[in-house]
C-alpha cells in the first residue's frame, strides 16, 4: 500500500493522525517519515520490517499496544493504536501515529480501501484440502511466466493475515493470489467482501472442520460464498467431478477442472513411473482448454495432481502461455509438510512429512500414495489424531485403521494422540509399534527403531498434534 495522506484519509476518515507530537489537520498538507512510500502491514512486532505499518491489535490474551516499543525499535514508519498512553516515554520522532477507536476494524477498513484501488486480477483460493499446495504450484507457474505476483506466505488464510496481505500488494503487481480459510459459519462472506476476488477457486469440499459446520452440504455452501461478489465479470472455478459443486446454478461464469472429460482442464493418461534411479513421479497429459501437453509431475500423490489441475485452471485466466504452464508444473517441488520428503538426520532412510493438517480424505490419499512407493526400506506410518470431525470422529478413525490394515507395504504403525485408539482397534497387535499421547513420547521409540535398518516413514496428523515437531527432530 501507499502510505500517503490521500489514501489514509479515504480509508480512515474518522481517525486522528499525529506526527512529532502534534495532531495533523485533515485539510493541511502532511509531512511525515516514509510519506508516499510503499509499505507492508504487520500485527506481530516480532516480524515487523523496516518502514512497515504496525497495527496494535487487542487480542484475547495479548495486547498489541504492549509491543509498540518493539515495533519502533524495528523501524516502523507508522503505528495504528486505539490509545496514546502506550507511547508515553517512547521516542516517536517523525513516525506517523494513527489513532482509531478499533484497531482491528481499522485493519479491515484499510484492506478494503486498498483492495478497491487494485486494478490487477485478484485470485482467492479456498477448499477443504489443497489451498496452500494449489497456491504454491501456481506460484511456480507464475514465476515461469514472468508474471509479477503477490502471493500469501505459507498457509496464511485468517482474517487478519488476509488483510495484511492485501495491504502488502505493491502498485506494480500484476496478479494477487491469496488463500481464504474458514472454520465457522458466515466467515467466508466477510472475507469475500474484503478480498472481492476477480477469480475464485474451490479446490474441493471434504470433512475439514465439520464439527463446526454439521455436514458436507453446509461446508459446500460456505465455501461457495467466495463467489458472492464475482458478478458477470469474474470467474468461479470448481472441481467438476464433485456433484455437490457441479450441480449448482451459478450467477457468474464458471470453469471446471478434474479427471472427467467434461472438464475444461483435465488430466488424462495418468501413470506413476520411475526413472533410472528409482525416483517415482506422475506423468499425465494435461488437456487445457483444447490444448494438450505432456507433464512430468514430481510427486506420486494423487491429491497433488488435483491441486495441479486447480492451479492450471487459474493460470488460464491469468493468460499464462502453455509453455510457461508446463515449465511451472514440472519445476514444482513439494511444499513444507505437504507430502514433503526429507532425509533422516541420524539414520538410514527418509520421512514423508504430511503433517500440516489431516481429514479423512487427505489421510486416505497420503496412505495410498505412501503405500504405492516402491522401496526396499521398511515402511512405518506415524499417524496422529484427525481433529474437528464432530460426531463422526470415531467412524473416520476406524476407517483409517481399516485402510492401514489393508495396506500392502506398511509394516508398522506408531499412533499419537487420543482418537487414534479407534485406529488401533482396527489393526492387528503385531502391526502397532506404539500408542502414545504426544510426539515427545513417540520420538525415543522411533529413534530406537530407526537405528536398526533402513526405514521409510510417513508422518500424518492434524496440526494440533504437532507431529511437524517430531519431523524436525528427526530431520534437522
Amino acid at each position: 500500500m501507499l502510505l500517503n495522506q490521500d489514501f489514509l484519509l479515504s480509508a480512515l476518515p474518522k481517525a486522528k493522525f499525529y506526527c512529532s507530537g502534534a495532531e495533523l489537520a485533515h485539510q493541511a498538507a502532511w509531512t511525515f517519515y516514509a510519506s508516499g512510500k510503499e509499505v507492508s502491514a504487520f500485527f506481530d512486532s516480532r516480524v515487523v520490517e523496516q518502514d512497515g505499518l504496525f497495527f496494535a491489535l487487542n487480542g484475547q490474551t495479548v495486547d498489541g499496544h504492549d509491543f509498540v516499543a518493539q515495533s519502533l525499535k524495528n523501524g516502523v514508519a507508522a503505528i495504528v493504536v486505539n490509545r496514546l498512553d502506550c507511547l508515553k516515554g517512547l521516542e516517536v520522532s517523525d513516525r506517523l501515529i494513527i489513532l482509531v477507536d478499533d484497531t482491528t476494524q481499522a485493519l479491515i477498513d484499510m484492506a478494503k480501501a486498498w483492495r478497491a484501488r487494485l486494478t490487477c486480477p485478484v485470485v482467492g483460493i479456498t477448499g477443504s484440502i489443497g489451498k496452500t499446495s494449489t497456491k504454491e504450484i501456481l506460484r511456480s507457474i507464475l514465476v515461469s511466466a514472468g508474471i509479477q505476483a503477490h502471493l500469501s506466505s505459507k498457509n496464511q488464510n485468517t482474517l487478519l493475515s488476509l488483510c495484511t496481505n492485501i495491504l502488502g500488494v505493491k502498485t506494480s503487481c500484476q496478479a494477487v493470489v491469496l488463500e481464504v480459510g474458514i472454520d465457522r459459519t458466515g466467515e467466508m462472506a466477510l472475507k469475500a467482501d474484503i478480498l472481492r476476488p476477480t477469480i475464485a477457486i474451490i479446490t474441493t469440499v471434504s470433512y475439514s472442520h465439520i464439527k463446526y459446520f454439521g455436514n458436507l452440504h453446509n461446508i459446500g455452501f460456505e465455501k461457495r460464498q467466495i463467489f458472492k461478489n464475482l458478478g458477470g465479470s469474474g470467474v468461479g472455478i470448481i472441481p467438476g467431478d464433485l456433484p455437490m459443486l457441479d450441480n449448482v446454478c451459478y450467477g457468474h461464469p464458471t470453469a471446471r477442472f478434474g479427471f472427467k472429460t467434461k472438464n475444461s482442464v483435465q488430466a488424462r493418461k495418468v501413470e506413476v513411473v520411475s526413472d533410472e534411479n528409482g525416483q517415482a513421479f506422475i506423468t499425465f497429459t494435461l488437456k487445457w482448454y483444447g490444448q494438450k501437453v505432456p507433464i512430468k509431475f514430481n510427486t506420486i500423490h494423487r491429491g497433488m495432481l488435483n491441486n495441479a489441475l486447480a492451479a492450471s485452471s487459474v493460470a488460464y485466466f491469468l493468460h499464462v502461455p502453455i509453455e510457461a504452464l508446463k515449465e511451472g508444473l514440472e519445476s514444482y517441488t513439494a511444499f513444507e509438510n505437504r507430502f514433503e520428503q526429507r532425509k533422516l538426520k541420524d539414520f538410514n532412510g527418509f520421512v514423508i512429512s504430511d503433517c500440516y493438517n489431516a481429514n479423512p480424505e487427505s489421510m486416505k490419499a497420503a496412505i495410498l500414495a505412501f503405500d504405492s512407493i516402491k522401496t526396499s526400506a521398511t515402511k512405518i506410518a506415524v499417524i496422529g489424531d484427525m481433529l474437528e470431525l464432530g460426531s463422526r470422529e470415531v467412524y473416520w478413525h476406524r476407517f483409517i485403521g481399516k485402510l492401514l490394515n489393508k495396506s500392502s507395504s506398511v509394516e508398522k504403525v506408531v499412533l499419537v494422540g487420543d482418537l487414534v485408539r479407534y485406529v488401533a482397534g482396527m489393526l492387528p497387535d503385531e502391526m502397532i509399534l506404539a500408542k502414545v499421547d504426544t510426539w515427545q513420547e513417540a520420538e525415543p521409540i522411533l529413534r530406537m527403531v530407526l537405528a536398526k535398518k533402513q526405514y521409510f516413514v510417513l508422518v500424518k496428523a492434524s496440526l494440533g498434534i504437532a507431529l511437524y515437531k517430531l519431523v524436525d527432530k528427526l530431520t534437522k
